[in-house]
């Protein structure tokens, strides 16, 4: 998709770079948006949370939202359509650092719906799919020569002769087991999250494909805070000490 701006005038030059200022987050292909530092629930937070294209516009993921136990993106241009043969790739990137006490898993969720029409084989199609890359750069709060952990991916596809219609449902799921993949007793502390998505969408001469992500959830499982840690050791403590006293009186 190419978008064409044609300028007039210095004054519309000026009002255009007024806006751009205005508006961070403007929409420009090949560039990329940063949203900035959010939460990560509960006890996590994700840093210079960013995302890029090489194949169109952004945004595609939009900002994201923190919710219980991580975070959510509600993407509203993330489409792949063709008609009449030929395909359309859309790749959408998605970067952040991760601190907290100790990253254990990370896990994606991703939902949309898809339409097949017309008449065709099954090289009328839409497929979907999510990998996520993961560096360890701090393991218990030193940082440490960067470890590149083994990806995780997922993806679906559907086509035309097994699924044809309108406004279908689709969704797809994967999880990063980060600790363990590192020595026991070693918590990563700070990590460099990488995620690719992709969707694409191929039609025939007589047929039409469509395929659009709706809903992107990350979350994540941590380590208890240490305060966390301490505050039960207190309790089970006070719990054995008041047992004892109780048996104690018996």
């Amino acid at each position: 998709m190419t978008r064409t701006i044609r300028i007039a005038s210095s004054a519309r030059v000026l009002a255009l770079c007024a806006a751009l200022v205005a508006v961070p987050f403007a929409a420009s292909k090949a560039a990329t948006i940063n949203y900035g530092n959010f939460p990560f629930p509960p006890s996590g937070m994700a840093l210079n949370v960013s995302e890029s294209s090489g194949t169109d516009a952004v945004p595609l993921y939009g900002p994201p939202q923190p919710v219980p136990g991580g975070l959510d993106f509600d993407p509203q241009n993330f489409v792949a359509v063709s008609t009449s043969g030929g395909g359309d790739f859309t790749d959408g990137q998605l970067n952040f650092t991760l601190m907290g006490p100790g990253l254990k898993t990370l896990n994606l969720f991703e939902a949309g719906d898809f339409s097949l029409l017309g008449t065709g084989t099954t090289a009328t199609q839409v497929l979907a799919g999510a990998i996520i890359h993961a560096t360890v750069t701090q393991i218990n709060g030193v940082d440490v020569t960067p470890i590149v952990l083994v990806p995780s991916s997922a993806s679906v596809g559907f086509n035309l002769v097994t699924n044809p219609g309108m406004v279908q449902p689709w969704s797809l799921g994967t999880g990063l087991n980060v600790g363990g993949q590192l020595p026991a007793g070693q918590n990563a502390t700070k990590v460099e999250i990488q995620i690719n998505n992709q969707l694409f969408a191929g039609s025939q001469p007589t047929s039409a494909a469509f395929i659009a992500k709706k809903e992107f959830i990350l979350t994540g499982q941590q380590v208890p805070e240490p305060t966390s840690v301490a505050l039960c050791g207190l309790l089970l403590c006070g719990f054995g000490l008041t047992a004892g006293r109780s048996v104690g009186r018996r």
